[in-house]
């Protein structure tokens, strides 16, 4: 599902328009489609009242707005319509604006008549935001921001057309004083302020309208940002036969924790099985068998040699190596809870120039190959990294604001340059690949997530969908979609500041039951 920036939108009715289509049709119809999605939402709110306040702009997403004021008129609704910046200056805009003022709805200018504005508000059952779309930048100007806030002091419920007024449609940015909206309706197709994080929060719930722009409008236009609905992640998950075996499923080998850290080790595996992995092999230092052999029932059990603070040691290598080169593992887990030393960067460079599967790269992973990141290229394997923003931060020699404020653009170029797949955890968890420009961008999760343990389950999900035979791409879009998912479904039920990543794990099984084929 392409997530479209606004210069790409823009190129996608272009294509609609060579195609015969006016743009006066694209408005009209999503005017109505707006309209639509608003009556729907009266019922399912049980609203006693049909009273609605259209907030209209100059541009074209005001011109969408004359259209829905006039829609809903037609339907009953008692309807009033406030000029947010004078009258309307792009041709369709002006046509929808007549074609409405010849139903004489009360029309007020919020520079000119603010106490019949703030009346209007008063009594509203819905307000209508169509005043920028996809269009604002820059700020919030005062004269706007006391609008607003007067929008989002209303009682009633708020529905955006297409994106909040005062949020940045492509970077997920917004002013502090933009519309809040209940519900956005989303115009053709998602944007990425619908997804990305604070922009999200502004929206309310997401409904996409279809305003009959042909399919291959769509397809000529190369999006940077994807995003996948249930559906799609359905799709990905392998089937399971009656006749399956263990062996059907893949064999995954997590290499992880210490001494210090064996829970990392213990939820990386957990969630592998959870996942439904055939068989997962943990390896770990040897002072955790008795810890894991009680945990981890499930799982077979690889205790290797260690240093004297616990971490896998040099001398762990050569039965290490035996394990990976026999070719009975499909996907490999590595730096969950290792620890940074110098036998561990041993261990994971050897185990990246002769593994033949994909590595997921975690945690105490990624910041090995910080020190040292040419351990890259002599990888033969696909490799896969996970950091969390600081990781992130750590393995770009950035600092971690930097890399919040450009996580798609520093997960694309990260994949690139060193060849490997990126999954860049946070709100909005993106995955970046060596051979794509389009960048995933994840739409479920919360911050209940925000405790250590929640990555390792994560590593463990990807390394176990990979180890099942998806294709990588499939492998991290559907291991990042159902982890926030699981956690969206514990939140529910736990809280989210309660919630603990073995809940997470917990909730797999309830969360694949919605997928099984």
């Amino acid at each position: 599902m392409l997530l479209l920036k606004s210069e790409e939108m823009k190129a996608v009715e272009a294509r609609a328009a060579a195609f015969g289509m006016s743009y006066q049709r694209m408005m009209e119809n999503a005017g109505a489609a707006v309209a639509r999605n608003i009556r729907v939402l009266a019922e399912q709110k049980k609203l006693q009242g049909r009273t609605a306040v259209i907030v209209c702009g100059k541009g074209n997403n005001g011109g969408d707005g004359f259209v829905v004021a006039r829609k809903l008129h037609e339907s009953g609704w008692s309807v009033r319509v406030i000029l947010a910046g004078g009258l309307p200056n792009s041709e369709q805009a002006r046509t929808a604006f007549s074609q409405m003022a010849n139903l004489a709805l009360p029309t007020y200018r919020f520079d000119g008549d603010r106490e019949k504005c703030l009346a209007a508000f008063e009594v509203a059952d819905v307000i209508v935001d169509a005043v920028f779309g996809f269009s604002f930048y820059g700020e919030v100007r005062e004269a706007q921001a006391a609008l607003f806030a007067e929008m989002n002091n209303a009682k009633a419920l708020t529905v955006a057309v297409d994106v909040p007024s005062g949020v940045h449609c492509d970077s997920g940015h917004c002013d502090k004083n933009a519309v809040q909206a209940d519900m956005t309706v989303a115009v053709s197709a998602l944007k990425p302020a619908h997804i990305l994080h604070p922009a999200a929060e502004r929206c309310g719930s997401i409904v996409i309208a279809s305003i009959g722009i042909p399919e291959d409008c769509f397809h000529e236009v190369k999006s940077a940002l994807t995003t996948c609905s249930a559906a799609e992640i359905g799709s990905f998950l392998p089937m399971r036969p009656t006749t399956a075996h263990k062996g059907t499923f893949g064999h995954l080998l997590s290499v992880c924790g210490s001494r210090r850290m064996p829970g990392a080790a213990f939820m990386a595996a957990k969630a592998a099985l959870r996942c439904g992995t055939g068989l997962v092999t943990a390896a770990f230092p040897r002072s955790m068998y008795h810890t894991m052999a009680f945990k981890l029932t499930e799982a077979l059990l690889l205790p290797l040699a260690e240093t004297e603070q616990g971490s896998l040691s040099r001398q762990s290598i050569p039965t290490l190596l035996h394990e990976i080169e026999s070719d009975k593992y499909s996907a490999i887990v590595i730096g969950c809870g290792l620890s940074v030393c110098e036998d561990t960067a041993a261990v994971l460079k050897a185990a990246l120039e002769h593994a033949r599967v994909p590595v997921v790269v975690d945690a105490d992973g990624i910041n090995l190959l910080s020190a040292n990141i040419d351990i890259l290229q002599n990888a033969a394997c696909p490799v896969i990294l996970t950091p969390h923003p600081k990781e992130m931060a750590r393995l770009c020699s950035l600092q971690t604001a930097d890399v919040q404020a450009q996580r798609t653009d520093l997960a694309k170029e990260t994949a690139q340059t060193h060849g490997v797949y990126v999954v860049l955890k946070g709100a909005n968890t993106v995955i970046a690949s060596p051979h794509e420009d389009t960048v995933y961008v994840n739409a479920t999760g919360n911050n209940g997530l925000s405790k250590g343990g929640s990555g390792d389950v994560l590593a463990g999900m990807l390394g176990a969908l990979c180890a099942q035979g998806l294709s990588l791409p499939q492998a991290l879009c559907a291991g990042v979609y159902l982890h926030g998912y699981a956690a969206d479904v514990v939140a529910a039920e736990l809280s989210r500041t309660g919630m603990l990543p073995t809940d997470v794990i917990e909730a797999l099984a309830k969360v694949f039951a919605a997928f099984e084929h």
